[in-house]
C-alpha cells in the first residue's frame, strides 16, 4: 500500500512538473517532438532546401530529410523547397550557394544588371 501510495505521489509531481511553464530554461533543453506523416525515408529522390531568405541551398536525400531537418532546428530559421537546379554542384548533405558557385566572390544571384543606352 505505502509503495503505491509514493508512486502515484511520484507521477502525480511529475506530471505536474511537465505542465508547469519552462520559465527561465532555455528552449535547447526542452525537448521537440517532430511527426513526419507520409514519409519515404528510403527515397532517393534528391531535393533542394534553400535556408530562410539567405542564398544558400542545402542537398537533401529526400524530402523527409529536408522536413525533419528544419523541424529539429533549434533556430526559427527554416528550409524551403526550391529547384533541384538551384543544388547544382552541391552534393547530398552539403550546403552551398544557390544556383551554383561562381568564379567570382563579388557576383550575386539577386544583382540584376542595368543597360543603359545613348542617343
Amino acid at each position: 500500500m505505502k509503495s503505491t501510495l509514493r508512486l502515484s505521489t511520484v507521477l502525480l509531481l511529475v506530471a505536474f512538473a511537465c505542465m508547469l511553464p519552462s520559465g527561465s530554461s532555455s528552449s535547447s533543453s526542452t525537448p521537440k517532438i517532430c511527426v513526419l506523416k507520409n514519409c519515404d525515408w528510403n527515397s532517393d529522390t534528391n531535393v533542394c532546401g534553400r535556408y530562410g531568405r539567405s542564398n544558400l541551398c542545402n542537398r537533401f536525400k529526400n524530402s523527409c530529410a529536408l522536413r525533419y531537418e528544419s523541424c529539429v532546428s533549434s533556430s526559427s530559421v527554416k528550409y524551403t523547397t526550391v529547384s533541384l537546379s538551384q543544388c547544382s554542384g552541391i552534393s547530398v548533405g552539403s550546403r552551398g550557394t544557390c544556383g551554383g558557385s561562381s568564379s567570382s566572390s563579388s557576383s550575386s544571384s539577386n544583382v540584376t544588371p542595368i543597360i543603359i543606352r545613348r542617343g
